[in-house]
């Protein structure tokens, strides 16, 4: 194909995703204003593309969410309601995967896309922990929440994909890899969540620190 009809092809693109980012942002709208209604609280999962988000959307809550390695497979975000330990309800929602550098003409369709995240009680920031960039995807994050005015948010980062560096060949359990990580990653803090959405380890205590950190952000606010 010529330049020029890489060009055409580019910009119809361009121009189906503001149409589509319009309707979605329509619709997310009249969403928001139920979510405001039903007084459930909102935790929104927010990382770098391919973090594994929608994964792990989908094995807390068993959504048959898409969840493929490309960017913006996420552009209508996906809400659905989970149960915490403490038996209380959160809307837990997903957001379109940040990218470093994003190209100038989607700015405002990605920004569309994460006008939820002013309302959240809770954001998890889902990190890629098996990738060799990931203190630099983590920075892009950390960047684009303080241009949009976020870093005041209560916020979990949830550190995923640890199945991917363990050896492989020995027959893990969920329980022996946390502890391994805990042992030998003097890096992982107390407001850091060990997990593998794929393998379904460290559910539990994620759940477990989202009902402690809503419930420490409604008695801080009372």
């Amino acid at each position: 194909m010529e330049p020029s009809g890489n060009r055409r092809l580019i910009q119809r693109r361009i121009q189906h995703l503001g149409a589509e980012v319009d309707k979605v942002s329509r619709q997310r709208s009249l969403y928001r204003q139920r979510r405001r209604k039903s007084g459930i609280p909102i935790v929104a999962l927010v990382g770098y593309t391919n973090a594994g988000k929608s994964t792990l959307l989908n094995a807390l809550s068993q959504a048959n969410v898409a969840s493929e390695d490309k960017v913006f497979t996420t552009l209508d975000p996906t809400t659905r309601r989970i149960m915490l330990p403490d038996k209380s309800f959160v809307l837990l929602s997903d957001t379109v995967g940040f990218i470093r550098k994003l190209p100038p003409a989607i700015v405002s369709a990605f920004r569309a896309t994460l006008e939820e995240l002013e309302e959240a009680d809770l954001l998890l920031n889902v990190t890629d922990f098996a990738s060799p960039h990931a203190a630099e995807e983590n920075d892009a994050v950390e960047k684009i929440l303080a241009d949009l005015g976020l870093t005041e948010k209560p916020k979990i980062t949830v550190l995923n994909k640890i199945d991917l560096l363990l050896e492989k060949g020995e027959n893990w359990t969920g329980e022996e890899a946390l502890e391994y990580f805990l042992s030998n990653r003097p890096e992982i803090d107390k407001n850091m969540v060990l997990v593998s959405s794929a393998k379904k380890w460290g559910l539990t205590g994620l759940l477990q620190k989202i009902s402690q950190t809503l419930a420490y952000k409604i008695w801080f606010q009372a």
